[in-house]
């Protein structure tokens, strides 16, 4: 089996125009042939296929043949820009048709495809030296026709109304033309006149006269009177306040000592509950306590819990109402939950002979202090 041409001599052969001949001296494959029959009956002539290469094309061969080369073969000569249509167009009032742009082999830049865009959509030919491309001049466009618009109140269509305004800044611009070109200048637009600012004048003596007696006037209402009056009065306790804050808070107490009559106000065997309530003592007077013929201040607090025994008469003894302790008349308890006899404060003649108690001292019988001369007084 013959071995196939190597890449080499396909692009050798490619070269040369003929036709590749294979590594082991065998035959050549024939060239393609041109038609003709194409070239004498004028039609285009349709380049010859590519040469097989026995093997997948690389991506420079395939960029190649998108660009109009077959891989391995020379570029064709980019074909010479056809004269501008524009001279042979009829002069009967023809739309001219520009010719298509010639291939320039590769693709256009930003440059080329930018001067297309303005020159209508010719793409710029190559430069013959390897410069710049040049892109031909287009053909200039015929103007339109102006067409009739309806008046400017009908008109429904964006489109017929930006005619109008199209035609109506050139018939503009066309008068200020006209009106430069015979030297007289055009009348600007007349500018609307700026309003008078009224300034007030200076206030005189009699307006600021009536001000000061509209103010006193104000305030002989008798609402703004008593609202500066609650003030002042808020503000005097508020410092009233203060001031009271800066010294202690001391309590008065009453008196520790009180007359309560001369002994012989008292009966025997009887207690007074006239300075229970205030002072909280009975005076009682008894023989019941050691035999002896005495008066005494008890206090009226149960020793158990604090509560105000009552004083019962027919029964000859003081009962607690809280808890049921009982105490004899001479103070000494024997029942309830009471653990001690009640307490007796001082007792002394004063120098107008009646008797006074003093709270401040107190005596306790189960302290042995009843027995103190300044718990008791003898009542003869």
């Amino acid at each position: 089996m013959a071995e196939r041409p190597s890449v080499k001599d396909i692009l050798a052969a490619a070269r040369k125009g003929g036709a590749a001949k294979p590594a082991d001296g065998g035959e050549a494959a024939p060239a393609p042939e041109a038609p003709a029959a194409a070239e004498a009956s004028g039609a285009p002539a349709v380049p010859p296929p590519a040469p097989s290469l026995g093997r997948p094309l690389t991506l420079k061969e395939k960029l190649a043949a998108a660009r109009g080369a077959a891989p391995g073969a020379p570029a064709a000569a980019a074909p010479t820009p056809a004269a501008p249509a524009a001279a042979a167009a009829p002069a009967t009032g023809e739309k001219v048709v520009p010719p298509p742009a010639p291939s320039i082999g590769r693709p256009l830049t930003l440059k080329e495809k930018l001067a297309a865009a303005k020159s209508g959509g010719v793409a710029p030919a190559a430069a013959p030296s390897g410069g710049v491309p040049v892109a031909p001049k287009a053909a200039p466009a015929a103007k339109a026709p102006a067409r009739d618009l309806p008046p400017l109140s009908e008109i429904s269509d964006p489109r017929d109304l930006a005619e109008a305004l199209r035609q109506a800044g050139a018939k503009k611009d066309k008068e200020l033309a006209g009106a430069d070109a015979k030297g007289a200048p055009a009348k600007p637009a007349a500018k609307a006149k700026p309003e008078a600012k009224t300034v007030p004048g200076k206030p005189s003596k009699s307006a600021s006269l009536a001000e000061g007696t509209s103010r006193r006037a104000v305030l002989q209402f008798p609402w703004i009177v008593a609202g500066w009056v609650a003030f002042t009065g808020g503000l005097g306790a508020l410092t009233a306040m203060c001031g009271r804050f800066m010294f202690p808070n001391v309590l008065a107490e009453p008196p520790s000592t009180v007359k309560v009559g001369v002994p012989t106000d008292f009966a025997k065997e009887d207690v007074s509950e006239r300075w229970k309530a205030e002072w909280g003592f009975w005076i009682v007077r008894t023989e019941r306590y050691n035999g002896q013929d005495i008066l005494f201040a008890l206090q009226s607090v149960c020793t158990h819990l604090g509560c105000p025994p009552n004083w019962l008469a027919g029964e000859q003894k003081f009962k607690c109402p809280c808890h049921g302790s009982g105490f004899y008349i001479s103070g000494i308890n024997f029942e309830g939950p009471a653990p001690r006899p009640l307490e007796r404060f001082r007792v002394a003649i004063a120098d107008d002979g009646q008797i006074m108690v003093d709270k401040s001292a107190k005596f306790q019988e189960e302290l042995a202090q009843w027995s103190d001369p300044d718990s008791f007084l003898p009542a003869v």
